[in-house]
Protein backbone atom coordinates (compact mmCIF):
# COMPACT_ATOMS: atom_id res chain seq x y z
CA UNK A 1 0.00 0.00 0.00
CA UNK A 2 1.43 3.57 -0.80
CA UNK A 3 1.84 5.58 1.46
CA UNK A 4 2.15 9.97 1.57
CA UNK A 5 2.11 12.72 4.21
CA UNK A 6 -0.38 14.39 1.68
CA UNK A 7 -2.65 13.47 -1.07
CA UNK A 8 -3.92 15.81 -3.49
CA UNK A 9 -7.00 15.10 -5.47
CA UNK A 10 -7.04 17.27 -9.02
CA UNK A 11 -3.94 18.83 -10.70
CA UNK A 12 -5.51 22.35 -11.39
CA UNK A 13 -4.49 25.75 -10.31
CA UNK A 14 -5.66 25.07 -6.76
CA UNK A 15 -4.66 21.30 -6.20
CA UNK A 16 -0.90 21.78 -8.25
CA UNK A 17 -0.43 25.12 -5.88
CA UNK A 18 -0.64 22.83 -2.89
CA UNK A 19 1.15 20.17 -3.99
CA UNK A 20 4.14 22.33 -4.53
CA UNK A 21 4.16 24.46 -1.81
CA UNK A 22 3.85 20.91 0.69
CA UNK A 23 6.69 19.31 -1.34
CA UNK A 24 8.74 22.32 -1.33
CA UNK A 25 8.61 22.35 2.36
CA UNK A 26 9.31 18.40 2.40
CA UNK A 27 6.16 16.88 2.73
CA UNK A 28 5.67 13.34 0.90
CA UNK A 29 3.01 14.63 -1.53
CA UNK A 30 1.31 12.66 -4.26
CA UNK A 31 -1.32 14.28 -6.94
CA UNK A 32 -4.25 12.13 -8.62
CA UNK A 33 -5.18 13.77 -11.94
CA UNK A 34 -7.98 12.04 -13.59
CA UNK A 35 -6.57 13.75 -16.89
CA UNK A 36 -3.54 13.92 -18.85
CA UNK A 37 -2.06 17.63 -19.46
CA UNK A 38 -2.34 20.16 -21.05
CA UNK A 39 -6.22 19.72 -21.54
CA UNK A 40 -8.83 22.52 -22.48
CA UNK A 41 -11.60 23.48 -19.66
CA UNK A 42 -14.75 26.38 -19.83
CA UNK A 43 -13.03 29.11 -18.00
CA UNK A 44 -12.95 32.94 -18.49
CA UNK A 45 -8.96 32.53 -18.43
CA UNK A 46 -8.31 35.73 -16.61
CA UNK A 47 -5.76 36.00 -13.67
CA UNK A 48 -6.13 39.01 -11.66
CA UNK A 49 -3.51 41.10 -10.06
CA UNK A 50 -4.19 39.45 -6.93
CA UNK A 51 -3.85 35.90 -8.64
CA UNK A 52 -0.75 37.39 -10.80
CA UNK A 53 0.93 38.23 -7.22
CA UNK A 54 0.96 34.27 -6.83
CA UNK A 55 2.26 33.17 -9.72
CA UNK A 56 5.10 35.70 -9.28
CA UNK A 57 6.16 34.67 -5.35
CA UNK A 58 6.06 30.90 -7.78
CA UNK A 59 8.55 31.97 -9.84
CA UNK A 60 6.00 31.48 -12.68
CA UNK A 61 5.54 34.51 -14.52
CA UNK A 62 8.38 35.17 -16.41
CA UNK A 63 7.87 31.75 -17.94
CA UNK A 64 4.08 32.39 -18.38
CA UNK A 65 5.17 36.57 -20.11
CA UNK A 66 7.11 34.19 -22.30
CA UNK A 67 4.08 31.55 -23.36
CA UNK A 68 2.37 34.72 -24.14
CA UNK A 69 0.04 35.64 -21.25
CA UNK A 70 -1.74 38.51 -22.40
CA UNK A 71 -1.67 41.74 -19.89
CA UNK A 72 -4.61 43.56 -19.22
CA UNK A 73 -5.43 46.80 -17.27
CA UNK A 74 -9.10 47.90 -17.83
CA UNK A 75 -12.09 46.54 -17.97
CA UNK A 76 -15.29 47.37 -19.39
CA UNK A 77 -18.95 46.17 -18.90
CA UNK A 78 -21.00 46.25 -21.96
CA UNK A 79 -25.30 46.36 -21.97
CA UNK A 80 -27.40 44.13 -24.73
CA UNK A 81 -27.47 47.33 -26.80
CA UNK A 82 -23.67 47.99 -26.78
CA UNK A 83 -24.21 50.91 -24.39
CA UNK A 84 -20.93 50.52 -22.40
CA UNK A 85 -18.52 51.50 -19.27
CA UNK A 86 -15.00 51.20 -19.23
CA UNK A 87 -12.62 51.99 -16.04
CA UNK A 88 -9.10 50.63 -15.23
CA UNK A 89 -8.74 47.42 -12.84
CA UNK A 90 -8.08 49.19 -9.45
CA UNK A 91 -4.14 49.23 -8.02
CA UNK A 92 -3.90 46.22 -5.28
CA UNK A 93 -1.43 46.54 -2.53
CA UNK A 94 1.56 44.14 -2.99
CA UNK A 95 -0.42 43.18 -6.47
CA UNK A 96 -0.49 46.35 -8.82
CA UNK A 97 -2.96 46.69 -11.59
CA UNK A 98 -2.19 43.80 -14.31
CA UNK A 99 -3.85 41.02 -14.96
CA UNK A 100 -3.43 38.34 -17.30
CA UNK A 101 -4.98 36.30 -19.54
CA UNK A 102 -3.63 32.61 -20.29
CA UNK A 103 -5.34 29.67 -21.44
CA UNK A 104 -5.94 26.76 -18.76
CA UNK A 105 -4.17 24.37 -21.24
CA UNK A 106 -1.45 26.33 -20.81
CA UNK A 107 -1.41 27.64 -17.45
CA UNK A 108 -2.54 24.31 -15.68
CA UNK A 109 0.12 22.09 -17.39
CA UNK A 110 2.66 24.73 -16.29
CA UNK A 111 1.63 24.48 -12.61
CA UNK A 112 1.60 20.82 -12.98
CA UNK A 113 4.96 20.62 -14.12
CA UNK A 114 6.13 23.28 -11.45
CA UNK A 115 4.61 20.50 -8.82
CA UNK A 116 6.80 17.50 -10.56
CA UNK A 117 9.40 19.57 -9.95
CA UNK A 118 8.86 19.99 -6.11
CA UNK A 119 9.04 16.74 -5.87
CA UNK A 120 5.16 16.02 -6.04
CA UNK A 121 4.76 12.78 -7.46
CA UNK A 122 2.11 13.11 -9.95
CA UNK A 123 -0.05 10.46 -11.34
CA UNK A 124 -2.16 11.56 -14.26
CA UNK A 125 -4.82 9.59 -15.99
CA UNK A 126 -5.60 8.41 -12.49
CA UNK A 127 -9.16 8.36 -11.12
CA UNK A 128 -9.94 9.21 -7.01
CA UNK A 129 -12.65 6.49 -6.41
CA UNK A 130 -13.93 7.03 -2.96
CA UNK A 131 -12.19 8.15 0.44
CA UNK A 132 -11.00 5.47 2.74
CA UNK A 133 -12.58 6.12 6.19
CA UNK A 134 -10.68 5.24 9.86
CA UNK A 135 -13.22 6.07 12.21
CA UNK A 136 -15.37 8.66 10.72
CA UNK A 137 -12.16 10.42 9.28
CA UNK A 138 -10.59 10.68 5.54
CA UNK A 139 -7.42 8.17 5.83
CA UNK A 140 -6.63 7.97 1.99
CA UNK A 141 -8.10 7.08 -1.27
CA UNK A 142 -8.75 4.32 -3.39
CA UNK A 143 -8.01 4.60 -6.53
CA UNK A 144 -7.47 3.41 -10.41
CA UNK A 145 -5.23 4.18 -12.96
CA UNK A 146 -7.04 4.24 -16.32
CA UNK A 147 -4.33 3.31 -18.72
CA UNK A 148 -3.71 0.05 -16.86
CA UNK A 149 -5.87 -3.23 -15.77
CA UNK A 150 -3.94 -3.08 -12.63
CA UNK A 151 -7.37 -2.77 -10.47
CA UNK A 152 -7.58 -0.31 -7.77
CA UNK A 153 -5.31 0.91 -5.04
CA UNK A 154 -5.33 1.71 -1.66
CA UNK A 155 -3.63 4.76 -1.02
CA UNK A 156 -2.76 6.10 2.92
CA UNK A 157 -2.26 9.76 3.82
CA UNK A 158 -2.02 11.74 6.87
CA UNK A 159 -4.16 14.19 4.61
CA UNK A 160 -6.29 14.45 1.90
CA UNK A 161 -6.96 17.92 0.30
CA UNK A 162 -9.65 17.66 -2.74
CA UNK A 163 -8.81 20.10 -5.28
CA UNK A 164 -11.55 18.17 -7.64
CA UNK A 165 -13.31 21.18 -8.69
CA UNK A 166 -17.29 21.98 -8.75
CA UNK A 167 -17.96 18.41 -9.12
CA UNK A 168 -15.73 17.15 -6.36
CA UNK A 169 -15.80 13.46 -5.75
CA UNK A 170 -14.71 13.88 -2.07
CA UNK A 171 -17.29 16.64 -1.28
CA UNK A 172 -19.98 14.25 -3.22
CA UNK A 173 -19.10 11.19 -0.98
CA UNK A 174 -18.52 13.42 2.75
CA UNK A 175 -21.04 15.81 1.70
CA UNK A 176 -24.01 14.06 -0.62
CA UNK A 177 -25.98 17.33 -2.71
CA UNK A 178 -23.50 20.52 -1.93
CA UNK A 179 -21.75 20.59 -5.28
CA UNK A 180 -23.98 21.36 -8.26
CA UNK A 181 -27.23 20.45 -9.39
CA UNK A 182 -27.85 16.98 -10.54
CA UNK A 183 -30.65 17.72 -12.40
CA UNK A 184 -31.23 20.11 -15.01
CA UNK A 185 -34.58 22.71 -15.40
CA UNK A 186 -35.61 25.45 -17.96
CA UNK A 187 -33.91 27.93 -15.34
CA UNK A 188 -30.57 25.93 -14.94
CA UNK A 189 -27.35 27.72 -16.02
CA UNK A 190 -24.52 26.10 -18.33
CA UNK A 191 -21.14 27.62 -19.31
CA UNK A 192 -19.62 27.79 -22.62
CA UNK A 193 -16.46 28.47 -24.11
CA UNK A 194 -14.17 28.55 -27.37
CA UNK A 195 -11.75 30.68 -28.70
CA UNK A 196 -11.72 33.23 -31.52
CA UNK A 197 -9.14 35.03 -33.60
CA UNK A 198 -8.18 38.21 -32.02
CA UNK A 199 -8.51 40.51 -34.82
CA UNK A 200 -8.31 43.37 -32.10
CA UNK A 201 -4.63 42.65 -31.11
CA UNK A 202 -4.99 42.57 -27.55
CA UNK A 203 -8.37 44.03 -27.24
CA UNK A 204 -6.61 47.00 -25.32
CA UNK A 205 -5.09 45.17 -22.42
CA UNK A 206 -9.17 45.09 -21.70
CA UNK A 207 -11.43 42.37 -20.38
CA UNK A 208 -14.60 42.97 -21.35
CA UNK A 209 -18.33 41.49 -20.54
CA UNK A 210 -21.12 41.52 -22.68
CA UNK A 211 -24.45 40.90 -21.56
CA UNK A 212 -27.65 39.65 -23.06
CA UNK A 213 -30.98 38.02 -23.16
CA UNK A 214 -30.91 34.77 -21.06
CA UNK A 215 -26.88 35.77 -19.53
CA UNK A 216 -23.77 37.06 -19.72
CA UNK A 217 -20.23 37.12 -21.67
CA UNK A 218 -16.75 37.59 -20.45
CA UNK A 219 -14.03 38.44 -23.66
CA UNK A 220 -10.36 38.70 -23.00
CA UNK A 221 -7.20 37.93 -24.96
CA UNK A 222 -5.09 35.01 -24.68
CA UNK A 223 -1.84 33.22 -26.15
CA UNK A 224 -1.36 32.51 -29.69
CA UNK A 225 -3.33 35.52 -30.88
CA UNK A 226 -6.71 34.46 -29.75
CA UNK A 227 -9.47 36.31 -27.75
CA UNK A 228 -11.61 33.70 -25.12
CA UNK A 229 -15.43 34.05 -25.03
CA UNK A 230 -16.76 32.35 -21.94
CA UNK A 231 -20.36 32.62 -21.14
CA UNK A 232 -23.14 31.70 -18.52
CA UNK A 233 -26.68 30.70 -19.96
CA UNK A 234 -29.78 29.27 -19.14
CA UNK A 235 -31.11 26.36 -20.22
CA UNK A 236 -34.43 28.27 -21.86
CA UNK A 237 -32.74 31.13 -23.77
CA UNK A 238 -29.87 27.68 -24.93
CA UNK A 239 -33.40 26.13 -26.07
CA UNK A 240 -35.06 29.26 -27.53
CA UNK A 241 -31.87 29.14 -30.19
CA UNK A 242 -31.84 25.94 -31.08
CA UNK A 243 -29.79 24.10 -28.28
CA UNK A 244 -26.41 25.25 -29.26
CA UNK A 245 -24.09 27.36 -28.12
CA UNK A 246 -23.18 28.57 -31.67
CA UNK A 247 -26.13 29.12 -32.49
CA UNK A 248 -27.03 30.84 -29.01
CA UNK A 249 -23.76 32.75 -30.25
CA UNK A 250 -25.53 34.42 -33.33
CA UNK A 251 -28.91 34.77 -32.29
CA UNK A 252 -28.10 36.86 -29.25
CA UNK A 253 -25.17 37.65 -28.62
CA UNK A 254 -24.24 39.08 -31.90
CA UNK A 255 -27.29 41.48 -31.29
CA UNK A 256 -24.63 43.66 -29.16
CA UNK A 257 -22.65 46.42 -32.07
CA UNK A 258 -19.82 45.98 -29.80
CA UNK A 259 -19.31 42.56 -29.48
CA UNK A 260 -20.04 42.19 -33.24
CA UNK A 261 -17.03 44.87 -33.75
CA UNK A 262 -14.61 41.94 -31.80
CA UNK A 263 -15.46 39.09 -33.13
CA UNK A 264 -17.05 40.55 -36.66
CA UNK A 265 -18.43 36.92 -37.79
CA UNK A 266 -15.35 35.06 -37.74
CA UNK A 267 -16.19 31.43 -36.65
CA UNK A 268 -14.78 30.16 -33.54
CA UNK A 269 -11.46 28.27 -33.69
CA UNK A 270 -11.56 25.96 -31.19
CA UNK A 271 -14.63 23.61 -30.80
CA UNK A 272 -17.44 25.19 -28.02
CA UNK A 273 -16.76 23.38 -24.83
CA UNK A 274 -19.57 23.07 -22.16
CA UNK A 275 -20.13 22.82 -18.57
CA UNK A 276 -23.20 22.11 -16.34
CA UNK A 277 -25.63 22.49 -14.68
CA UNK A 278 -23.53 25.28 -12.11
CA UNK A 279 -24.10 25.72 -8.84
CA UNK A 280 -22.28 29.44 -7.52
CA UNK A 281 -22.13 29.34 -3.65
CA UNK A 282 -20.01 28.93 -0.23
CA UNK A 283 -19.64 25.05 -0.11
CA UNK A 284 -17.09 23.33 3.04
CA UNK A 285 -13.88 23.93 3.44
CA UNK A 286 -13.23 21.23 5.86
CA UNK A 287 -15.05 18.36 6.50
CA UNK A 288 -14.48 14.16 8.19
CA UNK A 289 -10.72 15.53 8.49
CA UNK A 290 -10.35 16.24 4.72
CA UNK A 291 -9.53 19.80 3.67
CA UNK A 292 -11.18 21.66 0.20
CA UNK A 293 -9.65 24.21 -2.02
CA UNK A 294 -10.68 26.08 -5.44
CA UNK A 295 -14.21 25.12 -6.76
CA UNK A 296 -14.24 22.04 -4.54
CA UNK A 297 -14.82 24.80 -1.57
CA UNK A 298 -16.52 27.77 -3.03
CA UNK A 299 -17.56 28.36 -6.49
CA UNK A 300 -17.17 32.15 -7.50
CA UNK A 301 -19.73 33.62 -9.83
CA UNK A 302 -17.95 33.83 -13.34
CA UNK A 303 -18.82 37.58 -13.42
CA UNK A 304 -16.45 38.35 -10.83
CA UNK A 305 -13.40 37.30 -12.67
CA UNK A 306 -12.14 35.68 -9.47
CA UNK A 307 -11.92 32.24 -9.72
CA UNK A 308 -8.70 31.40 -10.67
CA UNK A 309 -7.20 34.04 -8.61
CA UNK A 310 -9.14 32.45 -5.49
CA UNK A 311 -7.44 29.13 -6.05
CA UNK A 312 -3.92 29.99 -6.17
CA UNK A 313 -4.89 32.31 -3.12
CA UNK A 314 -6.50 29.78 -1.35
CA UNK A 315 -3.70 27.56 -1.58
CA UNK A 316 -0.88 29.68 -0.03
CA UNK A 317 -3.39 30.58 2.55
CA UNK A 318 -4.25 26.26 3.23
CA UNK A 319 -0.58 25.66 3.34
CA UNK A 320 0.07 26.59 7.54
CA UNK A 321 -2.99 24.15 8.26
CA UNK A 322 -1.62 21.37 5.96
CA UNK A 323 2.01 21.56 8.31
CA UNK A 324 0.18 21.78 11.17
CA UNK A 325 -2.27 18.66 10.31
CA UNK A 326 1.12 16.51 9.16
CA UNK A 327 3.00 17.28 12.09
CA UNK A 328 -0.23 16.48 14.35
CA UNK A 329 -0.98 13.17 12.50
CA UNK A 330 -4.04 14.77 11.17
CA UNK A 331 -6.43 17.61 10.84
CA UNK A 332 -7.80 18.17 14.24
CA UNK A 333 -11.54 19.51 14.46
CA UNK A 334 -10.18 22.32 15.73
CA UNK A 335 -7.64 22.80 12.74
CA UNK A 336 -10.58 22.06 10.53
CA UNK A 337 -12.39 25.11 12.07
CA UNK A 338 -9.72 27.12 12.00
CA UNK A 339 -8.98 26.41 8.22
CA UNK A 340 -13.34 26.83 7.52
CA UNK A 341 -12.62 29.94 9.39
CA UNK A 342 -9.83 31.29 7.10
CA UNK A 343 -11.40 30.45 4.16
CA UNK A 344 -14.51 31.80 5.01
CA UNK A 345 -12.59 35.10 5.71
CA UNK A 346 -11.44 35.08 2.84
CA UNK A 347 -13.74 33.93 -0.07
CA UNK A 348 -17.35 33.92 1.49
CA UNK A 349 -18.18 37.70 1.17
CA UNK A 350 -16.70 38.26 -2.15
CA UNK A 351 -18.58 34.66 -3.06
CA UNK A 352 -22.08 35.59 -1.75
CA UNK A 353 -21.56 39.58 -3.58
CA UNK A 354 -20.51 38.08 -6.40
CA UNK A 355 -23.63 35.84 -7.25
CA UNK A 356 -25.88 38.96 -6.13
CA UNK A 357 -23.93 41.03 -8.96
CA UNK A 358 -24.28 38.12 -11.65
CA UNK A 359 -28.18 37.78 -10.64
CA UNK A 360 -28.69 41.53 -11.40
CA UNK A 361 -26.96 41.46 -14.66
CA UNK A 362 -28.27 38.08 -15.69
CA UNK A 363 -32.15 40.04 -16.33
CA UNK A 364 -32.62 43.06 -18.38
CA UNK A 365 -34.95 45.47 -16.12
CA UNK A 366 -32.08 45.22 -13.50
CA UNK A 367 -29.00 45.25 -15.53
CA UNK A 368 -30.70 48.32 -17.05
CA UNK A 369 -30.74 49.92 -14.05
CA UNK A 370 -27.33 48.94 -13.11
CA UNK A 371 -25.60 50.40 -16.29
CA UNK A 372 -27.57 53.55 -15.61
CA UNK A 373 -25.72 54.07 -12.25
CA UNK A 374 -22.82 53.48 -13.91
CA UNK A 375 -22.43 55.27 -16.32
CA UNK A 376 -23.29 58.47 -14.31
CA UNK A 377 -20.84 60.79 -13.40
CA UNK A 378 -18.16 58.86 -11.38
CA UNK A 379 -19.86 55.94 -11.71
CA UNK A 380 -17.45 53.89 -13.76
CA UNK A 381 -15.68 54.49 -10.28
CA UNK A 382 -17.32 51.40 -9.10
CA UNK A 383 -16.84 49.24 -12.17
CA UNK A 384 -13.73 47.46 -10.91
CA UNK A 385 -15.48 46.13 -7.61
CA UNK A 386 -17.80 44.45 -9.50
CA UNK A 387 -16.16 42.78 -12.89
CA UNK A 388 -13.00 42.31 -11.25
CA UNK A 389 -10.12 42.35 -8.48
CA UNK A 390 -12.98 42.01 -6.28
CA UNK A 391 -11.07 40.70 -3.41
CA UNK A 392 -8.74 43.69 -2.02
CA UNK A 393 -5.31 41.66 -2.05
CA UNK A 394 -5.23 41.75 1.94
CA UNK A 395 -3.94 38.82 3.76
Amino acid sequence: MTRADLVVIGGGPAGATIAALAAQRGLKTLLIERDRFPRDKVCGEFVSAEGCAVLSRLGLMTTLTEKGAMPMEACRLADAKGRSVESPLPDLPRAGRTAFGISRAVLDELLLNHAAGCGVAVRDRTIALRPLLTNGRVSGLMIRAADTAAGDEAIEATLVIAADGRRSMLQRALCPGIGDALTTSSRSWFGFKAHFPDRTRGLDRRIELFVFPGGYAGLGPVEGGRLNLALIARVDALNACGGSAQSLHEQRMLLNPLLVERLGNDRPCSPWKTIGPLRFNVRTPASHGAMFLGDAAGTIDPFSGEGMSNALRGAELALPFVMDAVASGGLTAAAAGAWSSTWRRAFAPVTRRARLIGRIFQHPRPAALAMGLLRLPHGARMLPTLVAATRTGAD
